[in-house]
This record gives C-alpha cells, structure tokens and sequence, in this order.
C-alpha cells in the first residue's frame, strides 16, 4: 500500500522538483537566500528527526506516518498562496511552507523503518529499486506536463497550479494510508507521552546508544552521510540554476531534460536494484561514489541541451546504481529493533551537515564564479567512495 500512496504523490510531485529552486527565485530570492532557506528546513528537519525515531521504535509506525503525510500535504497551500503574498516577499511565505514540511517529515524515520520490515533480506535491492522505479513510472511525463503550464500560464502560474496538485496528490495519499496502512511492530501499550523535552533527551540517549553498539561498518555508512548529503543537496537546490543560468537551457528545456533523465533512470533501475541483490553491494556503492564524483566535476563545462543532458544521465546512472545498494547494505547491518533509532541517526547527522554547509553553497554560487560549487561537491563523492571502500565490510549473515 505505501507503493500506492508513493506513485500518487511522485506523479504531483515531479512536476514541481526539478523547478522549486526556479520557483522560489522567480518570487524574489536570491542564490544565498535560497541556500539559507533551505539550511533553515534541514535543521528544522532535523530537529523533527529526534521525537521521529523514538516514535518510530517506541510507539509504531503507522500512527505517525498517516498524521504527518497530512500535515506534510497542507505545507503546499504556502507554494500555492505565495505569488499574491504582499506583505512581505513572497518567497517568505514558501520559507513558512519550508519550515512546516520540515517538521511533518518527523515521520521519515518511522517510513524508512516501516519499509525495511516489509522486505525480506533476500530480496531487498530490488525492494529498493521498486520503490522509486514504480512510481517514477508514472511520473516520466510530469515535468513534461510542468513545461506545457509554464509555456501555456507563463512561469509562475503555471508552477501555482502544478502546486495545487501536489497539495491533492498529499491528501489523497493520506487518506489511502489512513484506511490501509498496517502496522509492522507491536507499540509498548499504553505508554505515555513523557513531554517534549523527556523525549529529546531519551531519543538523543537511545540513537547515541545505538551507534555505539553498531559495528564498524554500521558506524561508517552513517558518517559517511556528513559527507554526502550536504553536496548532493546544493546540487539538487542548484543545478537548475546554473544549466538556466549558464548552459543555455530554457525553463521548457529543463522539464524536457528532466523527463527524459526519469525515464532513463526508471530503464536502469530494476537491472540495477537486482544487481544490488547478486552483486557486491560493497562494491556497487563505491562504483557509484566515484562516478559520480567525475561527472559532477565535468558539469560545469558542458553547454546546450545535448551537453547538459548527457552529464545528467550520467550522473543519474550513477545514482541509481548506488542508492538501492546503499538502502539494502544498510538494512543488511542493522538490526530491525535497532532501525528507528539508527536510520533517525543517520538522518540527523546529514541534515544537520546540510544545514550548516547550504547557507555557505548559496554564497558561493551567488559569487562571482558559481561553478566552484561543482568543483567542492566532486571530490565529497570521491572521499565517500574511498571510505567506504577502506571501512566498509559486507556481513555475512544479513539482518531480518
């Protein structure tokens, strides 16, 4: 049933993801204010990650995940509300929208949890793939449909309404998971609610507890995260800028890149996410490091549609080559009572790097030569790859 409620949501939500940076600049922000943005909601968010993994573990999945998608779907009225915001600049109002997504994401730890129960070991790597290859299935033409509201509504209504959808798809989705969504572990009964502040410390206690008792490996791929996260989130926030800015792509273009880059990664992503359960899942992940660290380095140098789009494929196969071998070796070393807390670690740690570093990746590429962001988020995979490389041993008996 989460696989449901993924492609209603990811058919919406592709329409508006490649575009928000453009978004959110066309409604007065600027390249260092779009970085601190979003460094406000990755500590926002990670804030909401500590309550989210006690609950995870504690109380249950289900309850949390069916609130929050609610909640998480309404964050949108602010993306759709903002163009007739008068009172202060409009992107201010997306800021709040920002922050309040942030906060509903309390739930990620709780999703990560409950989808890592609901696969068996053996068959975890292609789990994975299905995951994000189903949906995004659905969603090939939907920064097509994106691109035909921009040409048809021009740029900031066209995106309004692509918004609006996005707000609906949530509704939909939580509606779905309120009816059909089953729990995977038992809640401790009647357990209260300790306050706020207990649950912080608890939570803190119980994730620092459990990347103690984690192995070496464990320990590695949840470090490793203070590396990536934060260079793959600037390139997500400004890649759109730079290739609209400085590649001679149009905003049309761009949903015609992104479609095409879903549909190339829906083709690679089932070989690979099966891959994922023959192959070394040691080896995939570090592959995909390092690849990525070299097409992210020759970014900056391409120009025009043809150029731009065929670094992206690369950088997209390289993608999808390492996120369902990391997702799979990660539940392999981690055991299930364990998963709240470690995977809520995990998270908090990247997104805490993120927060700090993003304000810093908006100042650069506002400066006077904004392919240095490249040029910095290059050698992070390749420090990532040789990591885990020298750290990293796959386990021989994989958890349930």
């Amino acid at each position: 049933m989460l696989l449901v409620t993924w492609i209603i949501f990811r058919v919406a939500f592709r329409m508006v993801g490649f575009y928000e940076s453009l978004y959110v600049r066309a409604l007065g922000a600027s390249p260092t204010m779009l970085g601190l943005m979003n460094g406000i909601y990755m500590a926002v968010f990670s804030l909401s990650l500590i309550p989210g993994s006690y609950v995870a573990d504690r109380w249950g999945r289900r309850r949390i995940i069916i609130l929050m998608t609610y909640c998480l779907g309404a964050s949108y009225i602010f993306y759709v509300l903002a163009p007739d915001w008068h009172l202060t600049p409009p992107w201010q109002l997306i800021l709040i929208g920002m922050v309040m997504a942030a906060a509903s994401r309390v739930y990620s730890p709780a999703l990560q949890a409950i989808t890592a129960d609901s696969l068996p070991p053996e068959r975890r790597g292609l789990g994975y793939a299905l995951s994000s290859v189903v949906p995004d299935t659905f969603a090939i033409a939907s920064p097509l449909l994106a691109a035909f509201l921009i040409s048809r509504y021009g740029f900031v209504k066209g995106m309004r309404l692509a918004y609006l959808a996005v707000f609906l798809s949530f509704m939909a989705a939580a509606t779905i998971r309120l009816f059909f969504l089953r729990e995977t572990v038992r809640p401790q009964p009647g357990a209260p609610w300790p306050g706020l502040a207990t649950v912080y410390v608890r939570s803190v206690k119980d994730m620092v507890s459990a990347v103690r008792e984690a192995g070496r490996e464990l320990k590695t791929m949840v470090l490793i995260s203070l590396i990536i996260s934060p260079m793959a989130q600037a390139l997500w926030i400004f890649t759109p800028l730079y290739v609209v800015d400085h590649a001679g792509i149009t905003e049309e273009g761009w949903g015609t890149i992104s479609s095409i880059r879903i549909a190339f990664s829906l083709a690679a992503g089932l070989l690979l996410g099966k891959l994922a359960d023959v192959a070394s899942r040691k080896k995939m992940l570090v592959a995909s490091y390092v690849a990525r660290a070299a097409f992210t380095l020759a970014l900056p140098f391409a120009r025009g549609f043809t150029q731009v789009l065929a670094i992206l494929l690369l950088l997209d196969l390289a993608a999808t080559a390492g996120m369902p071998a990391i997702q799979a070796l990660l539940a392999d070393l981690t055991p299930r009572a364990m998963r709240g807390r470690i995977y809520g670690a995990r998270l908090l740690l990247a997104n805490l790097s993120s927060a700090l570093v993003l304000p810093a990746m908006g100042v650069i590429y506002g400066g006077a030569r904004p392919e240095a962001l490249f040029f910095i988020a290059s050698p992070s995979s390749l420090i990532a790859g040789l990591l885990v490389a020298a750290l990293v041993r796959e386990p021989l008996r994989r958890e349930a």
